[in-house]
């Protein structure tokens, strides 16, 4: 007898599990309330003029082309993206512009520049995020949570070995104030958990 599964949602999270099942010989059926696919993934229409909505950075372009590979598609075939020089324009309440550069030693000028924060601690705090994700990438984002296999590995022991160096006991904001001195890179930093050293800042291509 064929295995069945049903899928309630075609965000990024319900396409990417029926992919899987189907791979593996799942018959699968996808269930969704609105009219269109992609979840938060969507568009507005505005006379000629067409906005994204949705998620405004993309970090981990692999992931979507592992699905792809999976399937037997070659994923340059069926879905680009390009990385841009500037991944955001941030706009403060006191007038205060600045743009989010995708270079590091760029946005720590830009941010020394228009905020007053010392280049020096946005490459630190650039340096250290690479350093979190290296460490805990493999356990927190390719390994489930309730699996006690999960701790009990060489990657998971790695980790232990470096506990005092991964801010596990602060919060984002608590360890932003620490390497930060101003208030506005703390509210900067504090608005994205993946706004690390690692991930790049991507954009679907158009």
């Amino acid at each position: 007898m064929k295995k069945s599964a049903g899928i309630v949602g075609t965000g990024v999270a319900g396409l990417a599990t029926a992919i899987r099942l189907a791979c593996k010989g799942y018959e699968v059926e996808v269930f969704e309330s609105n009219d269109y696919p992609g979840g938060k993934l969507s568009e507005l229409q505005l006379g000629k003029y067409r906005f994204d909505a949705g998620p405004s950075l993309f970090t981990l372009p692999s992931l979507v082309d592992d699905l792809f590979i999976l399937a037997g598609k070659t994923p340059e075939n069926h879905f680009r993206y390009k990385r841009l020089d500037i991944a955001t324009h941030y706009f403060f309440d006191d007038g205060t512009t600045l743009k989010a550069y995708a270079d590091h030693d760029k946005l720590a000028a830009e941010l020394e520049e228009k905020l007053g924060e010392p280049a020096h601690n946005i490459r630190v705090s650039m340096e250290h995020s690479a350093f979190l994700y290296d460490k805990l990438e493999g356990l927190f984002i390719h390994r489930s949570l309730h699996e006690p296999r999960t701790f009990l590995n060489k990657q998971a022991f790695e980790a232990y070995a470096v506990l005092r160096k991964l801010d596990l006991f602060d919060t984002m904001d608590e360890a932003n104030k620490r390497r930060f001195k101003q208030a506005k890179t703390v509210q900067l930093f504090n608005r994205y958990a993946t706004y690390n050293g690692s991930s790049p800042y991507l954009t679907p291509a158009t």
